[in-house]
């Protein structure tokens, strides 16, 4: 018996054409229903995620701007809102500045009215990406991170370090 016959159908019982838009048709149904179940399974919060601890330091802020940070721990980006991480902790300290003597020299000495902000940040990190992130922005050791709450943005941040909580 012939897989095609004369006729066009595969084992006499379909057009080859017809088995092409049913397969077509299948391939579309299941992908629909992957869809639809992965969404539903980040709805219900059935996908793993991993819990992080990332420090930044932002050097050199007016202290304003800690106290703004304290003001709503939620970390907002105009183009998706509230993201998946908030601040847990907000430290100062005096900045250290670099200044030019009278005589040239360049000292660091601190600054009578700048603070570096450290901020303890908490991600909820799920694994469909390879890195970590916090909206759509991976941070990583070494990186440069913008904490922006509705309140406050700082200008770029260190991030210092990320461990698991």
């Amino acid at each position: 018996m012939k897989v095609i016959d004369e006729k066009g159908r595969v084992f006499g019982k379909i057009n080859i054409f017809d088995l092409i838009v049913l397969l077509a048709l299948l391939i579309a149904i299941f992908g629909v229903g992957y869809k639809v179940i992965s969404d539903k399974r980040k709805a219900a919060g059935t996908v793993s995620t991993t819990t992080y601890i990332v420090t930044v330091k932002t050097p050199a802020m007016h202290p304003s701007y800690a106290e703004a940070l304290r003001k709503d721990n939620r970390i907002y980006y105009d183009n998706f809102g509230f993201v998946n991480a908030k601040i847990i902790d907000v430290r100062e300290e005096p900045a250290m500045i670099t200044v030019q003597t009278a005589d040239g020299k360049l000292i660091q000495t601190q600054s009578p009215n700048l603070v570096d902000v450290t901020v303890d940040i908490e991600v909820v990190d799920s694994h469909d990406t390879p890195d970590i992130r916090v909206g759509r922005y991976a941070v990583a050791v070494g990186g440069k991170f913008t904490v922006k709450t509705i309140y406050a943005m700082g200008s770029e941040s260190d991030v210092i370090s990320i461990r698991e909580k």
